[in-house]
């Protein structure tokens, strides 16, 4: 299952984000509009996914993965094959809107509740295995789409790539997603329990952890995806040769894959604050890098490898700190509502770093910014563990000055052994 689903990121990924800025010099031209103008359909479509995202959840939660994310492979696939056909600006913003609809329903954040909700206590392992593989979506999808487009029309490429979801993607979700999700430590939740549900998201929505990491993981998206799309024009601005620049961008790739390879070999040993405190320190360092160094290679390779490791585990972490620190019961829901703002700002940091570019006209005065942004998320990381740690302190507290159970209490009354030894036992048990 962890395999199938992670090689059904890799297509979906590799040819739905990673492979759009691939089509966009061919269309333009054909058409002639500006690539700020197309840029802006993929920003709609991931704002669209944003906004989608809690609902994927509640659905997961109810119905489990397997039809929803069939359908959203099926969706995409045909999408695709509508967009080897358009001819005005306005049909591709419709179709990228649609696909935004298909994001929510294929890419991590549905398939991260799907394996949450399965693997229970052991989500951490299946997590990080999946992320492992989707890690080479850039590089599987980068060089196919590449290669295809000097060989045939763009049109003829985008029909190749609808064709893979449907030969991979769809048998995969159909085949390999639980139809209801059948968590390992919990019981089922059936549609019966939504009053349980309205019961237990309004009782995190007053918790302070919860926030805190709706503040993490909102920051991090911002700053990976601020620096991720400014990376190279503003390195260009600065004079840096392409060959440099493309030398130290290649390794973002394998350096995400050598942090999740470190996370699998660590396992349930890392604990889940000290990965938390790493990465959430290593982000502003790496931007730090990039603001300070001469921009040269050795400068530019630090930051890739820098960055590359924080973020690919930020990625699993995304996956299993809601479980972890909020509980498994109804996941989808709870990851639902933390990324939606997440996803909501993936669309918009590219805006918003171009804004401040372009305002200040100064790239230093817009990686201070992304700067900042870091810093929040590392406040938020922070607070969320404080809380929590907090928390589970008064929680102890209350458990060792709870009164002695019934059946402990009887039986040191009476004298008998065995009275004494199922109170002691149970005691125990509880702390």
């Amino acid at each position: 299952m962890i395999w199938a689903l992670g090689w059904a990121q890799v297509v979906s990924w590799g040819t739905l984000y990673y492979g759009f800025p691939l089509f966009v010099l061919p269309m333009q031209q054909e058409f002639g509009w500006s690539l700020t103008l197309m840029n802006g359909a993929l920003s709609a479509g991931l704002l669209v996914s944003g906004l989608c995202t809690y609902g994927v959840g509640a659905w997961i939660d109810r119905h489990g993965g397997r039809a929803l994310m069939t359908a959203g492979s099926v969706g995409a696939a045909l999408l695709l094959a509508v967009w080897s056909q358009v001819t005005s600006i306005a049909l591709f913003y419709g179709i990228w809107l649609l696909l935004g609809v298909c994001l929510s329903a294929i890419l991590y954040e549905p398939a991260f509740m799907v394996v949450g909700r399965h693997f229970g206590s052991d989500a951490r392992r299946a997590i990080t295995t999946m992320t492992l593989i989707a890690g080479f979506a850039s590089t599987v999808g980068i060089p196919l789409i590449e290669t295809l487009l000097a060989n045939y029309p763009w049109r003829s490429v985008l029909l190749v790539l609808a064709a893979l979801h449907l030969v991979i993607c769809v048998p995969i979700h159909y085949w390999f997603v639980p139809p209801r999700g059948t968590p390992v430590a919990h019981a089922t939740i059936s549609a019966a329990d939504e009053q349980d549900a309205r019961v237990v998201m309004r009782r995190r929505l007053r918790d302070p952890v919860l926030w805190g990491m709706v503040l993490w993981f909102t920051a991090y998206s911002a700053t990976a995806a601020g620096l991720v799309f400014q990376l190279v024009p503003s390195q260009k601005a600065l004079g840096v040769p392409s060959a440099t620049l493309l030398t130290a961008v290649a390794l973002i790739g394998p350096s995400q894959v050598a942090g999740r390879i470190g996370m699998m070999w660590l396992g349930e040993r890392a604990d889940l604050r000290v990965l938390g405190a790493l990465t959430t320190g290593l982000i502003p360092i790496s931007i730090l890098i990039l603001i300070l160094s001469p921009p040269t290679l050795p400068g530019l390779a630090l930051f890739a490898v820098t960055f590359g490791m924080a973020n690919g585990i930020t990625t699993i972490l995304r996956g299993v700190a809601p479980g972890e620190w909020l509980g498994r019961e109804h996941l989808g829901r709870t990851m639902g509502l933390i990324g939606t703002p997440m996803l909501v700002m993936t669309a918009l940091a590219p805006l918003v770093t171009a804004a401040v570019w372009s305002a200040s006209g100064s790239v230093h005065v817009m990686q201070w910014t992304v700067f900042a942004i870091a810093l929040c998320g590392a406040a938020g990381f922070w607070f969320a563990a404080w809380r929590r740690q907090s928390t589970m302190k008064v929680a102890a507290a209350l458990r060792s000055n709870s009164p002695t159970p019934p059946g402990a209490e009887a039986g040191s009354h009476t004298g008998t052994d065995s009275g004494t030894g199922a109170g002691a036992g149970a005691g125990a048990g509880e702390r």
